[in-house]
């Protein structure tokens, strides 16, 4: 292992960590930081095709074989590293635990020395206000970040809206498409949690990337004054009811969903995804930007690209990629 320290990277060859290697590969400023630090990137497998697509975009990663359940893994790679950067899922609450357990340690064990740094991607769920998928106006929801005094390390949360586009990385499909356009293949049924109603924030995948980028910049140079940042656009929203109609009709046409009719899921459904499917899926969740903005951030390419101009080829290429799958 190198003498350099080390950055510790989950999700590494997933959506959004992918294009954010792209992104910092592009700003000569981030690139040449994170070349002072050792990429450790924990993959399920490095062997396969992606893991050697991460050593390609990333000369000298370090393949660490494990998943987001190998907890004792985890919390020693976040524990022997200065910055852990989380873009793996910030619903897997245990690997979450592990990676603070691990960058107290390192506190701890560097009392008189910086405080690690953990990046950890979020989602703008966490404001949704749970309106069941019903025609009412977003409310209003703060949200605040504690500290903590004993062992602290100095933790930045990032909440994209709802990601979509096609991405530079190495997994440039849409999550949203892989989704929900499987979920409506399964069930065999167009679905919505409640009508249907209820409003999400967009926001561009490489506009991600680029957001990514400059919070990486501003916490390496010790610039960053906030706990959190929203990365989001005043943009159209995604409504539930249309985007599952849109993607329902492409899906059908591609014979993979016999009806295209969108309706309110049945509760066999959204019971088996409990309270959380009710505030993710069916609730409104927005937000405005004006952190990052005001340090020059700006969604080119949600402007260029708008959320409702990218459906059609998002569900289409879904829908090739699942029927090659099925066949092969």
């Amino acid at each position: 292992m190198s003498s350099q320290q080390q950055f510790f990277f989950l999700g590494a060859t997933g959506y959004i960590g992918s294009q954010f290697l792209e992104s910092a590969k592009h700003d000569a400023a981030l690139y040449a930081k994170l070349k002072e630090f050792t990429l450790v990137a924990l993959v399920r497998d490095p062997e396969s095709a992606k893991a050697k697509q991460l050593q390609e975009v990333w000369p000298g990663v370090v393949l660490v074989k494990g998943t987001l359940d190998d907890l004792s893994i985890i919390e020693e790679q976040a524990r022997n590293s200065a910055l852990t950067f989380n873009a793996a899922s910030s619903d897997h609450e245990p690997s979450v635990q592990a990676i603070v357990r691990g960058l107290q340690k390192r506190s701890a064990d560097h009392a008189n020395g910086p405080k690690p740094l953990y990046i950890h991607t979020s989602g703008l769920a966490i404001l949704s206000d749970n309106n069941r998928g019903e025609k009412v106006p977003p409310g209003a929801i703060i949200h605040t970040a504690g500290a903590q005094t004993e062992n602290p390390i100095r933790a930045i949360s990032v909440y994209p809206g709802s990601v979509y586009g096609l991405g530079d990385g190495i997994s440039p499909d849409s999550t949203l498409f892989r989704v929900f356009g499987s979920l409506y293949i399964q069930t065999g049924v167009a679905g919505t949690w409640g009508p249907g109603y209820n409003a999400l924030s967009v926001i561009h995948v490489k506009d991600v990337g680029v957001a990514f980028v400059e919070i990486f910049k501003l916490v390496l140079e010790g610039k960053a004054k906030d706990n959190y940042f929203i990365a989001d656009d005043k943009a159209e929203p995604l409504v539930m009811k249309r985007f599952t109609e849109v993607t329902a009709k492409i899906l059908h046409a591609h014979d993979l969903l016999k009806d295209p009719e969108v309706k309110p899921f049945l509760e066999a459904v959204t019971n088996s995804f409990g309270d959380f499917g009710w505030g993710v899926f069916g609730g409104n969740w927005q937000a405005i930007p004006d952190r990052l903005k005001t340090e020059g951030w700006e969604p080119k390419e949600t402007a260029k690209l708008p959320f409702w101009d990218s459906p059609p080829s998002e569900a289409e290429k879904f829908a090739a990629t699942y029927k090659a799958s099925r066949t092969e």
